[in-house]
Protein backbone atom coordinates (compact mmCIF):
# COMPACT_ATOMS: atom_id res chain seq x y z
CA UNK A 1 0.00 0.00 0.00
CA UNK A 2 1.93 2.79 -0.72
CA UNK A 3 0.94 7.15 -1.23
CA UNK A 4 1.49 10.39 0.01
CA UNK A 5 3.71 10.96 3.21
CA UNK A 6 1.62 12.05 6.16
CA UNK A 7 1.16 15.14 7.50
CA UNK A 8 3.01 18.32 7.49
CA UNK A 9 4.70 20.83 10.00
CA UNK A 10 1.35 22.71 10.52
CA UNK A 11 -0.30 19.63 11.81
CA UNK A 12 -2.56 18.85 8.84
CA UNK A 13 -3.43 16.45 6.89
CA UNK A 14 -4.69 15.95 3.28
CA UNK A 15 -6.94 13.00 1.61
CA UNK A 16 -7.14 14.34 -2.09
CA UNK A 17 -9.45 17.41 -0.26
CA UNK A 18 -9.38 19.57 1.76
CA UNK A 19 -6.75 19.64 4.66
CA UNK A 20 -7.69 19.19 7.76
CA UNK A 21 -5.69 18.79 11.57
CA UNK A 22 -4.55 15.61 11.97
CA UNK A 23 -6.48 13.02 14.15
CA UNK A 24 -5.09 10.63 16.60
CA UNK A 25 -5.03 7.88 14.18
CA UNK A 26 -2.98 9.93 11.90
CA UNK A 27 -0.31 10.80 14.88
CA UNK A 28 -0.12 6.96 15.08
CA UNK A 29 0.30 6.44 11.33
CA UNK A 30 3.27 9.24 11.63
CA UNK A 31 4.91 7.58 14.23
CA UNK A 32 5.14 4.21 12.68
CA UNK A 33 6.42 6.01 9.55
CA UNK A 34 9.04 7.29 11.73
CA UNK A 35 10.02 4.25 14.00
CA UNK A 36 10.67 2.60 10.65
CA UNK A 37 7.41 0.00 11.48
CA UNK A 38 5.97 -0.28 8.04
CA UNK A 39 4.43 -3.48 7.79
CA UNK A 40 1.39 -4.98 9.95
CA UNK A 41 -0.43 -8.08 10.12
CA UNK A 42 -3.83 -8.07 10.86
CA UNK A 43 -7.91 -8.56 9.62
CA UNK A 44 -9.75 -5.43 9.35
CA UNK A 45 -12.26 -4.28 11.62
CA UNK A 46 -15.13 -1.19 11.87
CA UNK A 47 -13.75 0.16 15.29
CA UNK A 48 -10.12 1.57 13.46
CA UNK A 49 -11.05 2.11 9.89
CA UNK A 50 -9.85 5.70 10.50
CA UNK A 51 -6.45 3.71 11.28
CA UNK A 52 -6.62 1.93 8.30
CA UNK A 53 -7.48 5.15 6.26
CA UNK A 54 -4.36 6.83 8.01
CA UNK A 55 -2.24 4.46 6.76
CA UNK A 56 -3.29 4.72 3.55
CA UNK A 57 -1.09 7.71 2.90
CA UNK A 58 2.23 6.25 4.51
CA UNK A 59 4.64 5.50 1.64
CA UNK A 60 5.75 1.95 1.79
CA UNK A 61 3.55 0.87 4.46
CA UNK A 62 1.94 -3.14 4.00
CA UNK A 63 -0.78 -3.94 5.69
CA UNK A 64 -1.07 -7.94 5.50
CA UNK A 65 -4.65 -9.08 5.61
CA UNK A 66 -4.57 -12.29 7.59
CA UNK A 67 -7.36 -14.89 7.25
CA UNK A 68 -7.51 -15.34 10.82
CA UNK A 69 -6.31 -12.80 13.35
CA UNK A 70 -4.62 -15.53 15.44
CA UNK A 71 -2.52 -16.06 12.21
CA UNK A 72 -2.04 -12.54 11.89
CA UNK A 73 -0.27 -12.40 15.66
CA UNK A 74 1.42 -15.57 14.58
CA UNK A 75 2.61 -14.02 11.83
CA UNK A 76 3.53 -10.68 13.00
CA UNK A 77 5.54 -12.55 15.89
CA UNK A 78 7.82 -14.38 13.61
CA UNK A 79 8.25 -10.95 11.58
CA UNK A 80 9.67 -9.58 14.90
CA UNK A 81 11.74 -12.55 14.91
CA UNK A 82 13.33 -11.95 11.72
CA UNK A 83 13.64 -8.24 12.03
CA UNK A 84 14.83 -7.63 15.27
CA UNK A 85 12.15 -4.82 15.26
CA UNK A 86 8.52 -4.98 17.54
CA UNK A 87 6.20 -7.57 15.49
CA UNK A 88 2.36 -4.88 15.05
CA UNK A 89 -0.84 -6.68 14.60
CA UNK A 90 -3.91 -4.73 14.13
CA UNK A 91 -7.47 -6.65 15.20
CA UNK A 92 -10.54 -5.58 16.07
CA UNK A 93 -12.77 -5.64 19.81
CA UNK A 94 -14.18 -8.69 21.24
CA UNK A 95 -13.49 -11.76 19.19
CA UNK A 96 -10.52 -10.04 16.83
CA UNK A 97 -8.59 -9.89 20.14
CA UNK A 98 -9.42 -13.21 21.51
CA UNK A 99 -8.91 -14.87 17.76
CA UNK A 100 -5.31 -13.07 18.26
CA UNK A 101 -4.59 -14.12 21.46
CA UNK A 102 -2.76 -17.97 20.52
CA UNK A 103 -0.59 -16.02 18.80
CA UNK A 104 0.20 -13.30 21.58
CA UNK A 105 0.39 -15.97 24.25
CA UNK A 106 3.12 -17.36 21.47
CA UNK A 107 5.30 -14.09 21.71
CA UNK A 108 4.40 -14.27 25.68
CA UNK A 109 6.22 -17.47 26.29
CA UNK A 110 8.58 -16.72 23.09
CA UNK A 111 9.98 -13.31 24.62
CA UNK A 112 9.28 -11.64 21.51
CA UNK A 113 8.28 -7.93 21.32
CA UNK A 114 4.83 -7.15 19.90
CA UNK A 115 2.61 -4.17 19.83
CA UNK A 116 -1.25 -5.26 19.42
CA UNK A 117 -3.20 -2.48 18.05
CA UNK A 118 -6.96 -3.34 19.35
CA UNK A 119 -10.01 -0.93 17.79
CA UNK A 120 -12.67 -0.88 20.69
CA UNK A 121 -15.98 0.56 21.03
CA UNK A 122 -16.43 4.52 21.65
CA UNK A 123 -15.95 5.53 25.33
CA UNK A 124 -18.94 6.48 26.42
CA UNK A 125 -20.28 2.82 25.66
CA UNK A 126 -17.38 2.12 27.89
CA UNK A 127 -18.29 -0.78 30.89
CA UNK A 128 -21.84 -1.03 29.06
CA UNK A 129 -21.15 -4.77 27.25
CA UNK A 130 -21.29 -2.78 23.97
CA UNK A 131 -21.06 -4.59 21.16
CA UNK A 132 -17.99 -6.87 21.25
CA UNK A 133 -16.96 -5.12 23.88
CA UNK A 134 -14.26 -6.69 25.95
CA UNK A 135 -11.72 -5.90 29.01
CA UNK A 136 -8.68 -5.40 27.06
CA UNK A 137 -6.54 -4.65 29.84
CA UNK A 138 -7.58 -7.59 32.19
CA UNK A 139 -7.37 -9.73 29.29
CA UNK A 140 -3.74 -8.36 28.20
CA UNK A 141 -2.28 -8.65 31.53
CA UNK A 142 -2.75 -12.11 31.81
CA UNK A 143 -1.61 -13.28 28.42
CA UNK A 144 0.79 -10.55 27.65
CA UNK A 145 3.21 -8.54 29.29
CA UNK A 146 0.60 -5.15 29.91
CA UNK A 147 -1.81 -3.72 28.43
CA UNK A 148 -2.98 -0.08 28.28
CA UNK A 149 -6.13 1.94 26.64
CA UNK A 150 -5.39 5.12 25.47
CA UNK A 151 -8.23 7.44 26.38
CA UNK A 152 -7.32 10.98 25.89
CA UNK A 153 -6.75 11.72 22.36
CA UNK A 154 -3.59 14.28 23.14
CA UNK A 155 -1.54 11.56 25.03
CA UNK A 156 -1.73 9.15 21.96
CA UNK A 157 1.99 9.66 21.37
CA UNK A 158 3.15 9.77 24.91
CA UNK A 159 1.56 6.48 25.25
CA UNK A 160 1.91 4.81 22.11
CA UNK A 161 5.99 5.12 22.54
CA UNK A 162 5.57 3.96 25.94
CA UNK A 163 3.71 0.39 24.66
CA UNK A 164 6.74 0.00 22.29
CA UNK A 165 9.14 0.76 25.15
CA UNK A 166 7.35 -1.80 27.36
CA UNK A 167 7.41 -4.46 24.63
CA UNK A 168 11.15 -4.23 23.91
CA UNK A 169 12.37 -3.86 27.48
CA UNK A 170 14.29 -6.35 29.69
CA UNK A 171 12.00 -9.60 29.07
CA UNK A 172 10.41 -8.57 26.07
CA UNK A 173 7.26 -9.35 25.23
CA UNK A 174 3.77 -8.57 24.05
CA UNK A 175 2.35 -5.29 25.03
CA UNK A 176 -1.96 -4.78 23.96
CA UNK A 177 -3.21 -1.04 22.65
CA UNK A 178 -6.52 -0.17 23.26
CA UNK A 179 -8.02 2.13 21.06
CA UNK A 180 -11.71 3.38 21.12
CA UNK A 181 -12.71 4.16 17.78
CA UNK A 182 -14.16 7.83 18.84
CA UNK A 183 -10.71 8.32 20.04
CA UNK A 184 -9.35 7.39 16.71
CA UNK A 185 -11.02 10.50 14.95
CA UNK A 186 -10.60 13.41 16.97
CA UNK A 187 -8.41 15.94 15.97
CA UNK A 188 -5.02 16.53 17.84
CA UNK A 189 -1.74 18.66 17.25
CA UNK A 190 1.46 16.23 15.38
CA UNK A 191 3.49 14.26 17.97
CA UNK A 192 6.02 15.77 20.37
CA UNK A 193 9.48 15.84 17.98
CA UNK A 194 11.43 13.74 20.46
CA UNK A 195 9.21 11.52 19.42
CA UNK A 196 9.69 10.53 16.42
CA UNK A 197 13.09 8.95 16.98
CA UNK A 198 12.30 5.06 17.35
CA UNK A 199 12.84 3.86 20.46
CA UNK A 200 15.75 2.19 21.81
CA UNK A 201 15.73 -1.13 23.87
CA UNK A 202 18.12 -0.19 26.89
CA UNK A 203 21.27 -2.64 27.32
CA UNK A 204 22.72 -3.13 30.11
CA UNK A 205 25.87 -5.03 31.65
CA UNK A 206 26.73 -6.62 34.84
CA UNK A 207 29.08 -4.82 36.77
CA UNK A 208 32.84 -5.90 36.93
CA UNK A 209 32.85 -7.72 40.02
CA UNK A 210 29.91 -9.72 39.08
CA UNK A 211 31.98 -10.41 35.38
CA UNK A 212 35.22 -11.53 37.33
CA UNK A 213 33.11 -13.80 39.51
CA UNK A 214 31.58 -15.47 37.07
CA UNK A 215 34.82 -15.67 34.53
CA UNK A 216 36.33 -17.37 37.52
CA UNK A 217 33.98 -20.09 38.51
CA UNK A 218 33.92 -20.95 34.41
CA UNK A 219 37.42 -20.94 34.23
CA UNK A 220 38.14 -22.92 36.83
CA UNK A 221 35.63 -25.44 35.87
CA UNK A 222 36.80 -29.03 34.01
CA UNK A 223 33.09 -29.57 33.06
CA UNK A 224 31.10 -26.58 32.61
CA UNK A 225 28.41 -26.86 29.82
CA UNK A 226 26.22 -23.57 28.62
CA UNK A 227 22.57 -23.48 27.62
CA UNK A 228 21.59 -20.67 25.38
CA UNK A 229 18.23 -19.57 24.46
CA UNK A 230 15.57 -17.38 25.52
CA UNK A 231 15.61 -13.40 25.30
CA UNK A 232 17.93 -10.81 24.15
CA UNK A 233 19.54 -12.69 21.20
CA UNK A 234 20.86 -10.83 17.96
CA UNK A 235 23.02 -11.73 15.03
CA UNK A 236 25.73 -9.91 17.69
CA UNK A 237 24.85 -11.90 20.39
CA UNK A 238 25.30 -15.23 18.68
CA UNK A 239 28.77 -14.06 17.10
CA UNK A 240 29.94 -12.89 20.67
CA UNK A 241 28.91 -16.64 22.00
CA UNK A 242 31.00 -18.18 19.55
CA UNK A 243 34.26 -16.28 20.46
CA UNK A 244 33.39 -16.86 24.22
CA UNK A 245 33.14 -20.78 23.71
CA UNK A 246 36.07 -20.87 21.75
CA UNK A 247 37.60 -19.34 23.86
CA UNK A 248 36.67 -21.08 26.91
CA UNK A 249 36.78 -24.40 25.28
CA UNK A 250 32.67 -24.96 26.69
CA UNK A 251 30.37 -27.38 25.03
CA UNK A 252 27.01 -25.49 23.99
CA UNK A 253 23.46 -26.62 24.19
CA UNK A 254 20.72 -24.86 22.93
CA UNK A 255 17.59 -24.14 24.70
CA UNK A 256 13.91 -25.32 23.20
CA UNK A 257 13.51 -24.47 19.94
CA UNK A 258 16.31 -21.43 20.34
CA UNK A 259 19.01 -23.77 18.04
CA UNK A 260 19.62 -21.16 16.17
CA UNK A 261 21.48 -19.22 18.62
CA UNK A 262 24.82 -20.89 17.25
CA UNK A 263 25.76 -22.28 13.83
CA UNK A 264 25.17 -26.11 14.65
CA UNK A 265 28.30 -26.77 12.10
CA UNK A 266 30.62 -24.96 14.72
CA UNK A 267 32.34 -27.46 16.81
CA UNK A 268 31.52 -26.14 19.97
CA UNK A 269 27.99 -26.64 19.34
CA UNK A 270 26.57 -29.95 21.11
CA UNK A 271 22.50 -30.25 20.18
CA UNK A 272 19.47 -29.09 22.03
CA UNK A 273 18.42 -29.37 25.24
CA UNK A 274 14.49 -30.39 26.09
CA UNK A 275 12.08 -31.83 24.27
CA UNK A 276 13.31 -34.93 22.08
CA UNK A 277 16.74 -34.44 23.54
CA UNK A 278 19.86 -37.02 23.41
CA UNK A 279 19.81 -38.89 26.28
CA UNK A 280 23.52 -38.54 25.97
CA UNK A 281 23.23 -35.04 26.03
CA UNK A 282 20.85 -35.05 28.73
CA UNK A 283 23.44 -37.08 30.95
CA UNK A 284 26.23 -34.75 30.12
CA UNK A 285 23.93 -31.45 31.06
CA UNK A 286 23.75 -33.21 34.43
CA UNK A 287 27.14 -34.63 34.94
CA UNK A 288 28.70 -31.14 34.70
CA UNK A 289 30.29 -28.71 37.66
CA UNK A 290 29.25 -25.47 36.09
CA UNK A 291 26.46 -24.59 34.37
CA UNK A 292 25.87 -21.35 32.39
CA UNK A 293 22.71 -20.37 31.02
CA UNK A 294 22.18 -17.73 28.90
CA UNK A 295 18.90 -15.43 28.04
CA UNK A 296 17.11 -19.17 29.09
CA UNK A 297 14.66 -19.04 31.99
CA UNK A 298 14.97 -22.95 32.40
CA UNK A 299 11.00 -23.80 31.65
CA UNK A 300 9.27 -26.83 31.63
CA UNK A 301 10.27 -27.74 27.71
CA UNK A 302 14.33 -26.75 28.10
CA UNK A 303 14.06 -29.02 31.24
CA UNK A 304 12.56 -31.90 29.88
CA UNK A 305 9.40 -31.55 32.60
CA UNK A 306 12.22 -30.32 35.28
CA UNK A 307 13.82 -33.90 35.28
CA UNK A 308 16.90 -32.31 33.98
CA UNK A 309 17.06 -30.04 36.44
CA UNK A 310 14.61 -30.29 39.43
CA UNK A 311 13.60 -26.55 41.30
CA UNK A 312 14.71 -24.66 43.10
CA UNK A 313 18.80 -25.63 42.72
CA UNK A 314 21.00 -26.95 40.33
CA UNK A 315 23.67 -29.24 41.91
CA UNK A 316 26.48 -27.77 40.36
CA UNK A 317 27.59 -24.13 40.39
CA UNK A 318 24.72 -22.12 38.08
CA UNK A 319 25.62 -18.71 36.92
CA UNK A 320 22.38 -17.36 35.30
CA UNK A 321 22.75 -14.07 32.85
CA UNK A 322 19.26 -12.59 31.57
CA UNK A 323 18.47 -9.33 30.35
CA UNK A 324 15.73 -9.16 32.75
CA UNK A 325 16.86 -8.80 36.53
CA UNK A 326 13.15 -10.21 37.58
CA UNK A 327 14.09 -13.60 35.63
CA UNK A 328 16.97 -14.40 37.98
CA UNK A 329 16.15 -16.35 41.03
CA UNK A 330 12.52 -17.00 39.66
CA UNK A 331 12.57 -20.74 39.40
CA UNK A 332 16.50 -21.80 40.34
CA UNK A 333 18.55 -20.02 42.38
CA UNK A 334 21.79 -19.04 40.77
CA UNK A 335 25.33 -19.05 42.45
CA UNK A 336 26.07 -15.76 40.50
CA UNK A 337 23.00 -14.02 38.87
CA UNK A 338 23.82 -11.66 35.91
CA UNK A 339 21.55 -8.94 34.60
CA UNK A 340 22.28 -7.61 31.55
CA UNK A 341 22.01 -8.36 27.33
CA UNK A 342 24.38 -11.28 26.05
CA UNK A 343 26.54 -9.70 23.50
CA UNK A 344 27.99 -7.37 25.63
CA UNK A 345 28.17 -9.88 28.83
CA UNK A 346 29.77 -11.94 26.22
CA UNK A 347 32.40 -10.06 24.66
CA UNK A 348 33.28 -8.85 28.40
CA UNK A 349 33.75 -12.72 29.45
CA UNK A 350 35.72 -13.66 26.74
CA UNK A 351 38.23 -11.02 27.39
CA UNK A 352 38.87 -12.67 30.87
CA UNK A 353 41.17 -15.59 31.50
CA UNK A 354 39.63 -18.95 29.88
CA UNK A 355 42.10 -21.25 32.73
CA UNK A 356 43.00 -24.69 31.56
CA UNK A 357 41.13 -24.59 28.25
CA UNK A 358 43.65 -27.75 26.74
CA UNK A 359 41.58 -29.78 30.45
CA UNK A 360 38.30 -29.21 28.84
CA UNK A 361 39.09 -30.51 25.67
CA UNK A 362 38.11 -34.44 25.69
CA UNK A 363 35.05 -32.90 27.61
CA UNK A 364 34.17 -30.96 24.67
CA UNK A 365 34.89 -33.08 22.05
CA UNK A 366 32.96 -35.61 23.39
CA UNK A 367 29.97 -33.44 23.56
CA UNK A 368 30.60 -32.86 19.82
CA UNK A 369 31.24 -36.47 19.06
CA UNK A 370 27.74 -37.44 20.81
CA UNK A 371 25.81 -34.91 18.25
CA UNK A 372 27.50 -36.22 15.12
CA UNK A 373 26.53 -39.36 16.07
CA UNK A 374 23.12 -38.73 17.42
CA UNK A 375 21.95 -36.47 14.20
CA UNK A 376 22.88 -39.46 11.87
CA UNK A 377 19.71 -39.94 9.87
CA UNK A 378 18.30 -43.18 11.13
CA UNK A 379 16.07 -45.41 9.55
CA UNK A 380 12.07 -45.79 10.19
CA UNK A 381 8.74 -48.15 9.29
CA UNK A 382 8.04 -47.49 5.79
CA UNK A 383 9.12 -45.60 2.26
CA UNK A 384 9.03 -42.43 3.07
CA UNK A 385 11.82 -41.45 5.76
CA UNK A 386 11.45 -38.84 7.65
CA UNK A 387 14.96 -38.48 8.61
CA UNK A 388 16.21 -38.61 5.74
CA UNK A 389 13.77 -35.97 4.05
CA UNK A 390 14.73 -33.52 6.59
CA UNK A 391 18.59 -34.37 6.47
CA UNK A 392 18.09 -33.24 2.50
CA UNK A 393 16.72 -30.48 3.17
CA UNK A 394 19.35 -29.33 5.45
CA UNK A 395 21.68 -30.24 2.78
CA UNK A 396 20.04 -28.69 0.34
CA UNK A 397 18.95 -25.38 1.02
CA UNK A 398 21.33 -22.35 2.02
CA UNK A 399 21.71 -20.83 5.37
CA UNK A 400 19.38 -17.80 3.98
CA UNK A 401 16.48 -20.02 4.26
CA UNK A 402 14.36 -19.60 6.99
CA UNK A 403 12.23 -22.78 8.85
CA UNK A 404 9.43 -22.95 10.84
CA UNK A 405 7.22 -25.00 12.70
CA UNK A 406 4.48 -25.33 14.51
CA UNK A 407 3.78 -28.40 17.37
CA UNK A 408 3.52 -32.06 16.95
CA UNK A 409 5.39 -35.20 16.50
CA UNK A 410 6.62 -34.22 13.37
CA UNK A 411 8.64 -31.58 14.65
CA UNK A 412 11.11 -33.78 16.67
CA UNK A 413 12.75 -35.24 13.55
CA UNK A 414 12.97 -31.39 12.28
CA UNK A 415 14.52 -30.55 15.45
CA UNK A 416 17.22 -33.58 15.51
CA UNK A 417 18.06 -33.87 11.95
CA UNK A 418 18.50 -30.23 10.88
CA UNK A 419 21.23 -28.32 11.08
CA UNK A 420 20.87 -24.47 11.68
CA UNK A 421 23.74 -22.01 10.60
CA UNK A 422 22.71 -18.30 11.07
CA UNK A 423 20.83 -16.58 13.95
CA UNK A 424 17.37 -16.17 13.05
CA UNK A 425 17.18 -19.57 10.31
CA UNK A 426 14.57 -21.33 12.87
CA UNK A 427 11.12 -20.36 13.71
CA UNK A 428 8.98 -22.21 15.88
CA UNK A 429 6.70 -21.32 18.89
CA UNK A 430 8.34 -22.04 22.32
CA UNK A 431 4.79 -22.40 23.91
CA UNK A 432 4.03 -25.18 21.67
CA UNK A 433 1.26 -23.93 19.73
CA UNK A 434 -0.38 -25.83 16.98
CA UNK A 435 -0.81 -23.83 13.95
CA UNK A 436 2.25 -21.73 13.77
CA UNK A 437 4.46 -22.84 11.17
CA UNK A 438 2.12 -21.44 7.94
CA UNK A 439 1.08 -17.98 9.46
CA UNK A 440 5.10 -17.97 10.66
CA UNK A 441 6.10 -18.60 7.18
CA UNK A 442 4.79 -15.82 5.61
CA UNK A 443 6.08 -13.30 8.41
CA UNK A 444 9.02 -14.67 7.62
CA UNK A 445 8.80 -14.25 4.04
CA UNK A 446 7.78 -10.77 4.27
CA UNK A 447 11.22 -9.96 6.39
CA UNK A 448 13.56 -10.72 3.17
CA UNK A 449 11.33 -11.32 0.28
CA UNK A 450 14.28 -12.78 -1.85
CA UNK A 451 14.74 -16.23 0.58
CA UNK A 452 12.87 -18.98 0.75
CA UNK A 453 10.90 -20.37 3.79
CA UNK A 454 10.05 -23.67 4.60
CA UNK A 455 7.32 -24.48 6.73
CA UNK A 456 6.61 -27.55 8.80
CA UNK A 457 3.04 -28.65 9.65
CA UNK A 458 1.43 -31.98 11.01
CA UNK A 459 -1.99 -32.74 9.71
CA UNK A 460 -3.78 -31.64 12.94
CA UNK A 461 -1.29 -28.21 13.16
CA UNK A 462 -2.33 -27.24 9.55
CA UNK A 463 -5.52 -27.58 9.83
CA UNK A 464 -5.32 -24.84 12.61
CA UNK A 465 -4.24 -22.10 10.58
CA UNK A 466 -5.13 -23.88 6.73
CA UNK A 467 -6.98 -20.67 5.74
CA UNK A 468 -3.59 -18.61 5.89
CA UNK A 469 -2.91 -20.75 2.52
CA UNK A 470 -4.93 -17.90 0.83
CA UNK A 471 -2.33 -14.91 2.06
CA UNK A 472 0.61 -16.99 0.78
CA UNK A 473 -1.55 -17.75 -2.82
CA UNK A 474 -2.52 -13.58 -3.18
CA UNK A 475 1.04 -12.33 -2.30
CA UNK A 476 2.65 -15.21 -4.30
CA UNK A 477 4.87 -16.22 -1.01
CA UNK A 478 8.27 -18.11 -1.90
CA UNK A 479 6.98 -20.53 0.75
CA UNK A 480 7.11 -24.43 0.81
CA UNK A 481 4.73 -25.56 3.44
CA UNK A 482 5.70 -29.09 4.10
CA UNK A 483 2.75 -31.31 6.02
CA UNK A 484 3.35 -34.28 7.47
CA UNK A 485 -0.25 -36.08 7.76
CA UNK A 486 -0.34 -39.74 9.80
CA UNK A 487 -4.03 -38.96 10.30
CA UNK A 488 -3.83 -38.73 13.99
CA UNK A 489 -2.87 -35.96 17.15
CA UNK A 490 0.13 -37.90 17.26
CA UNK A 491 2.06 -36.15 20.54
CA UNK A 492 -1.20 -36.47 22.38
CA UNK A 493 -1.73 -40.43 20.86
CA UNK A 494 2.06 -41.32 22.11
CA UNK A 495 1.00 -40.38 25.20
CA UNK A 496 -2.03 -41.52 25.33
CA UNK A 497 -0.72 -45.02 25.14
CA UNK A 498 2.17 -44.30 27.46
CA UNK A 499 -0.22 -43.41 29.74
CA UNK A 500 -3.60 -45.27 28.97
CA UNK A 501 -2.27 -48.05 26.35
CA UNK A 502 -5.41 -49.31 24.31
CA UNK A 503 -7.86 -46.52 25.57
CA UNK A 504 -7.70 -44.37 22.09
CA UNK A 505 -10.36 -41.82 22.37
CA UNK A 506 -10.33 -38.65 20.42
CA UNK A 507 -6.55 -38.41 19.24
CA UNK A 508 -7.24 -40.77 15.45
CA UNK A 509 -8.56 -38.03 12.91
CA UNK A 510 -9.60 -38.01 9.27
CA UNK A 511 -7.46 -35.90 6.82
CA UNK A 512 -8.70 -34.03 3.90
CA UNK A 513 -6.18 -34.51 0.60
CA UNK A 514 -3.95 -31.39 1.71
CA UNK A 515 -3.33 -31.36 -2.13
CA UNK A 516 -6.50 -30.69 -3.51
CA UNK A 517 -7.01 -28.02 -0.41
CA UNK A 518 -3.71 -26.30 -1.38
CA UNK A 519 -4.82 -26.33 -5.13
CA UNK A 520 -8.14 -24.95 -4.15
CA UNK A 521 -6.51 -22.05 -2.40
CA UNK A 522 -4.16 -21.21 -5.82
CA UNK A 523 -1.45 -22.88 -4.90
CA UNK A 524 0.60 -25.94 -6.88
CA UNK A 525 0.67 -29.08 -4.80
CA UNK A 526 2.57 -32.14 -4.21
CA UNK A 527 1.41 -35.58 -2.89
CA UNK A 528 4.48 -37.34 -1.49
CA UNK A 529 4.40 -41.14 -0.34
CA UNK A 530 8.41 -42.26 -0.53
CA UNK A 531 11.83 -40.72 -0.25
CA UNK A 532 12.46 -40.74 -3.35
CA UNK A 533 9.24 -38.67 -4.41
CA UNK A 534 10.19 -36.35 -1.92
CA UNK A 535 13.79 -35.40 -2.84
CA UNK A 536 12.70 -34.89 -6.68
CA UNK A 537 9.62 -33.15 -5.75
CA UNK A 538 11.37 -30.75 -2.59
CA UNK A 539 14.28 -29.68 -5.09
CA UNK A 540 12.28 -28.86 -8.41
CA UNK A 541 9.72 -26.58 -5.51
CA UNK A 542 13.02 -25.07 -4.27
CA UNK A 543 14.22 -24.58 -7.80
CA UNK A 544 10.87 -22.65 -9.01
CA UNK A 545 10.75 -20.31 -6.20
CA UNK A 546 7.04 -19.98 -6.04
CA UNK A 547 4.28 -21.24 -3.25
CA UNK A 548 3.69 -24.76 -3.47
CA UNK A 549 2.70 -27.29 -0.59
CA UNK A 550 4.36 -30.81 -0.30
CA UNK A 551 1.47 -33.70 1.05
CA UNK A 552 4.01 -36.16 2.73
CA UNK A 553 1.75 -39.25 3.55
CA UNK A 554 4.23 -41.34 5.69
CA UNK A 555 3.95 -44.98 7.85
CA UNK A 556 1.61 -43.98 10.00
CA UNK A 557 3.26 -46.29 12.57
CA UNK A 558 6.34 -44.21 12.55
CA UNK A 559 5.50 -41.77 15.66
CA UNK A 560 8.77 -40.29 16.11
CA UNK A 561 12.18 -40.96 15.35
CA UNK A 562 12.93 -45.02 16.40
CA UNK A 563 9.55 -45.31 17.34
CA UNK A 564 6.52 -46.83 16.30
CA UNK A 565 2.50 -47.57 17.31
CA UNK A 566 1.85 -51.20 16.34
CA UNK A 567 -1.25 -51.42 14.84
CA UNK A 568 -3.00 -52.41 18.32
CA UNK A 569 -1.84 -49.43 19.03
CA UNK A 570 0.87 -49.82 21.77
CA UNK A 571 3.81 -47.80 21.64
CA UNK A 572 7.22 -50.08 21.02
Amino acid sequence: MTGKNLGNETGTRSSGKAAYNMRAADVIARLLESWGYLTAFGVPGESYLSLLDALHDIHGFRFIACRQEGGAAMAAEAHARATGKPGLVMVTRGPGLTNASAGIHVAQQGSTPLVVLIGMPARETERREAFQELDVQALGQVIGKDALIVRDPHRIGEQLSHAVHLAISGRPGPVLVGLPEDLLTEETGDPPQALLSPPIRPFSIPTPNLLARAAEIIASAKRPFVVAGGAGWTPEASRSLERFASRFGIPVGAAWRRQDVLDNTNPYYAGHIGLGINPKLAERVRSADVIFVIGARLGEATTSGYTIFTPPTIGPMLIHLHPDANELGAVFRPNVSLAGDPAETLDALADADPGDVAARDAWQSKARADYEEFTFPIHDVGDLQLAQAVAHISDTVPPETTITNGAGNYAIWLHRFFRYRRFGQQLGPQSGSMGYGIPAAIGAAFSNPEAMVVAFAGDGCALMTIQELATIAEHRLPIVVIVVDNGRFGTIRMHQERDYPGRTIGTEVNSPNFANVARGFGLAATTVRTTKEFITAFDTTIESGTPHLLHLLPDRRAISPGKTLLPEGRDQ
